[in-house]
């Protein structure tokens, strides 16, 4: 028994006969009454009993025919999802993003992805860099945005991207004056340093390190729009990554170049060991387009 012979079969009860069924499979009808022989032989019973010359449903048949329309609409609905799949008209993209790009790199690109792709459902989870990889892994997500080393297991590297840390302080600081500011203009500062397990934390203190300057380091915090809120509130300066502060320019902090150059790196990301789907695909090329736009951000 074979989807043809059924075809067959399910022709000829829905037309009354051989010559409609042949014309609505477009096939002779000595094919439409072998498959239907064929079919017979498969199953053990007789579908049709001729009677003058005339095809009739046996009572066999008829109940058949029954449980075949029902798992034709099932076959049916299969074929609509198909089409809707392949015309990018259902589906469900997961992405795990870190708080810097979540601002406003990751809604700008969901909203010009949704605009392009509106059947498509988003899951949209914000997460610290260790865990979205873990979670991205552990292919609870399609893909992930985050900072992160080399060579995670579980992971594959994507587009990979670099911006510089820079200085944010309230506004009317002392420091509004400079246009560049380096390690020796912050030493002493009330300093708001970002958590110390993070890459750009460990990042930020090489630099002061080897400049042989010290900071008062007043709050630790974590993530970066915790330090600019804090900031914004007067407490101290802080060097973070420039999304985030062009994201808090209006909230009372003014933003200035740190040198030498604090790199924030960050990449997109996604499982190993398993085929991308077309969606994610198309969602990493809209983000890798988006970011790449913006001027503090360039593809390493």
């Amino acid at each position: 028994m074979n989807l043809r012979q059924l075809e067959a079969f399910r022709a000829v009860m829905m037309v009354g006969s051989v010559t409609g069924a042949a014309k609505m499979l477009n096939v002779s009808q000595p094919g439409v009454s072998r498959l239907i022989a064929d079919l017979e032989y498969s199953i053990g019973f007789k579908l049709f009993i001729r009677r003058k010359g005339r095809l009739y449903p046996s009572l066999e048949g008829t109940n058949f025919f029954e449980e075949l329309e029902r798992t034709f609409v099932g076959i049916e609905s299969l074929k609509k999802a198909a089409q809707e799949i392949k015309d990018l008209r259902r589906g469900h993209l997961r992405v795990v993003a870190m708080p810097a790009v979540c601002l406003d790199l990751v809604p700008v690109t969901i909203r010009k992805f949704s605009e392009k792709y509106p059947d498509i459902k988003i899951t949209l989870e914000v997460q610290s860099s260790p865990r979205l990889v873990e979670w991205v892994a552990a292919r609870h997500f399609d893909v992930g945005i985050g900072s992160l080393n080399l060579d995670q297991p579980g992971v594959e590297i994507g587009p990979s991207f670099r911006s510089h840390c820079v200085l944010v302080a309230p506004k009317g600081h002392p420091l509004e004056a400079k246009k560049t500011i380096s390690p020796r203009d912050l030493e002493n500062e009330p300093f708001i340093s970002l958590a110390q397990h993070t890459l750009p934390a460990l990042q930020i203190d090489q630099v002061f390190t080897k400049a042989n300057v010290r900071r008062n380091i007043r709050i630790e915090t974590q993530p970066s729009f915790s330090a600019c809120s804090l900031v914004a509130q007067g407490i101290g300066v802080g060097l973070i990554d420039p999304m985030t502060a062009g994201f808090f320019r209006d909230k009372k902090i003014f933003i200035r170049p740190f040198k030498p150059h604090v790199p924030f790196d960050f990449r997109i990301i996604y499982p190993t060991e398993t085929a991308h789907s077309r969606i994610a695909d198309l969602f990493i090329e809209e983000a890798r387009n988006h970011i790449l736009s913006q001027s503090e951000i360039f593809a390493v």
